[in-house]
């Protein structure tokens, strides 16, 4: 039985009904041509006949513990009738109607008797498209390496008809589905590796003495707990909404060329704008400005698709500020801080410093600790780079990805978003109690990416 790493180990242990611990992702096809209204028939049977990987096939070895989660079981069949699943919206067939079917499912907790994933192919849209939406526990991949996996599945040839689902793609390597566990290590592994783990160890207390020197004199680095305390820091429920939409990347592009700064720094502004108008509009903006945990990447291998292997920065929004492109610059300051401090550290450091800027949330199970006290960070707003050109999945064109996330007690909304081809596709998971009327941060949007193209366009 292959070894469960503290990690995942962890979205396991912290995983309640209220607090459901698992990403997705929501893809948009148009059938093929000629197809006779059958493609959704096919994508199902083309799941059903297809092999299961080992990855795909792992489930937690005691699926309830009190004690924790240590080991995974790799099962030899898997029930694809129960893990693949076709559904239809209702009528009027609006992706109105698709999300709300996508916050539902989003809001349940997957089998932990099971291997953890489940797929929803999902037809009846008025305009013909059809909907797969796909979510897979975070202890078995992370969000980035799930997305990966969809969008590994489909191809650049509109004509293949070979594609195989997530599930079915051959294992790219051992390490690849070994790197969620941490197998215990031989004696060799111990004396290779101890080297450079004391030489990081002697470093650590020195660059510490570092960061916390740039906090103090740095007006631009991000701390945690320096976010006000708002609205969407509370308590969580378990029901979920989710959102979605799609906005033209040279929109983005074009603001970025013309001030100067990064894609990432204009998505991180247009959040902050968005999220600005969402809280005025309720009346709970806050003075100070709202800050955001941003998800990194530290693989060196683009082809590794295994476990948690995450970084985090903290960037302040600009939420106090009412000049879209001052808010930019307020942004692209805070995020040029935080880059700066990474690229200092060594690979161990980087992790030791994402778990002290995360680890806040923690705290958020102490009792009373929301009322009083401050959290490491409003949001998360996380960026996965995905195809540079149109994909298709056995003829189907594939129209965007929109990813589903988590929230949880102390962090009420989760934006993520998908680059693809010449677009960006938003998708927004928010507590449906603590952050009401969520679909209002679409709209928001539009209007922060409009602000900035006023100036900069």
């Amino acid at each position: 039985m292959p070894a469960m790493g503290p990690i995942d180990s962890g979205f396991l242990m912290v995983e309640t009904r209220e607090h459901p611990m698992h990403v997705g992702g929501l893809q948009l096809f148009t059938p093929p041509d000629g197809d006779g209204g059958q493609f959704a028939r096919d994508l199902v049977q083309t799941m059903h006949d297809s092999p299961v990987g080992k990855r795909w096939r792992m489930r937690p070895a005691t699926p309830v513990s009190s004690l924790g989660n240590f080991r995974w079981q790799v099962d030899d069949q898997v029930d694809l009738d129960y893990h693949v699943r076709r559904s239809a919206v209702p009528s009027p067939g609006r992706l109105r109607e698709l999300f709300e079917l996508t916050s539902r499912w989003q809001s349940g907790l997957l089998d932990r008797h099971r291997p953890l994933w489940e797929v929803h192919v999902v037809e009846g849209l008025e305009d013909g498209r059809v909907a797969v939406f796909t979510k897979v526990h975070h202890a078995l991949v992370d969000g980035v390496s799930a997305l990966r996996l969809m969008q590994r599945a489909c191809s650049p040839d509109p004509d293949a008809r070979d594609c195989l689902p997530p599930f079915g793609l051959p294992d790219s390597s051992s390490a690849a589905v070994q790197s969620s566990g941490l197998p215990i290590p031989s004696l060799g592994d111990v004396m290779r590796g101890g080297g450079g783990l004391a030489k990081e160890l002697v470093t650590l207390a020195p660059n510490a003495l570092k960061v916390a020197s740039r906090a103090l004199r740095d007006t631009g680095y991000t701390t945690p707990f320096e976010a006000p305390r708002t609205v969407l820091n509370g308590r969580v429920g378990g029901a979920r909404r989710f959102v979605a939409q799609s906005f033209a990347m040279n929109r983005f592009r074009t603001i970025g060329k013309g001030a100067g700064m990064s894609f990432n720094d204009v998505v991180l502004a247009v959040c902050g704008g968005a999220l600005r108008a969402y809280l005025e509009e309720m009346g709970e903006l806050p003075d100070t400005s709202l800050t955001s945990m941003v998800p990194v990447n530290l693989r060196n291998d683009v082809n590794d698709v295994g476990g948690n292997n995450i970084g985090a920065i903290i960037v302040s929004l600009g939420t106090d500020v009412a000049d879209a492109a001052l808010r930019l610059q307020v942004v692209h300051e805070s995020a040029l801080a935080a880059k700066t401090t990474m690229r200092e550290l060594g690979s161990r450091q980087i992790m030791l410093l994402s778990a002290l800027n995360v680890s806040g949330l923690g705290l958020a199970g102490i009792p009373g600790f929301l009322s009083v006290g401050h959290p490491p960070f409003n949001v998360v707003i996380s960026n996965v780079p995905g195809p540079k050109k149109q994909m298709y999945f056995n003829g189907g064109h594939l129209e965007g990805t929109y990813p589903a996330s988590i929230a949880c007690d102390g962090m009420a909304i989760n934006i993520s978003l998908v680059t693809y081809d010449d677009q960006v596709d938003f998708g927004i998971t928010a507590c449906r109690s603590s952050a009401p009327s969520v679909q209002r941060l679409i709209h928001h949007l539009e209007d922060a990416l409009a602000d900035l193209e006023a100036v900069y366009a």
